[in-house]
């Protein structure tokens, strides 16, 4: 299966993840793809700490994460991609990962980002991004969590 979902919460791995996303979407696997977190032992063994018994958590950067995807990895598992920065997700795209679906979640107003609404703030290389990701067939979306609709972010952009 791979990807189901893609979410930018700059949150990553936190309650409404394991708790809310990953029953709705089936999840086995949490895919925190970071650069800095992933060289970070102490941040990684408080995020596997939340693992739920059953599933799989990998924290790795991006390098890594494309060799993996192009490995065949995941294939076989249903994958929930965290990152917290669109910019990642071309990455991904670039390497011919399939995503079928982007999430935002929490992106905090800092670092001249300017709110979108009550829990998304982008500055303008992140609009730019999710415009470049969109342009990729990829549908990008606003939904905190799995049962609220989903808002097309294009309605913000």
């Amino acid at each position: 299966m791979g990807v189901v979902l893609a979410r930018v919460d700059q949150r990553l791995i936190h309650g409404l993840i394991v708790n809310q996303w990953a029953q709705a979407l089936q999840i086995k696997r949490f895919m925190v793809i970071d650069d800095e977190v992933s060289q970070n032992e102490d941040i990684k063994a408080s995020m596997r700490m939340s693992k739920p018994a059953g599933t799989g958590m990998s924290i790795i950067n991006t390098e890594k994460a494309i060799h993996n995807f192009q490995n065949g990895n995941y294939d076989a598992q249903r994958v929930i991609v965290l990152v917290k920065e669109p910019a990642k997700l071309i990455e991904l795209l670039d390497a011919g990962i399939s995503i079928p679906k982007v999430n935002l979640g929490i992106i905090f107003a800092q670092d001249g980002r300017t709110p979108l609404t009550k829990f998304i703030a982008l500055n303008d290389q992140e609009k730019k991004d999710i415009r470049e990701i969109q342009s990729k067939g990829v549908p990008v979306a606003i939904q905190y969590i799995p049962t609220d609709p989903e808002v097309d972010v294009s309605k913000y952009l």
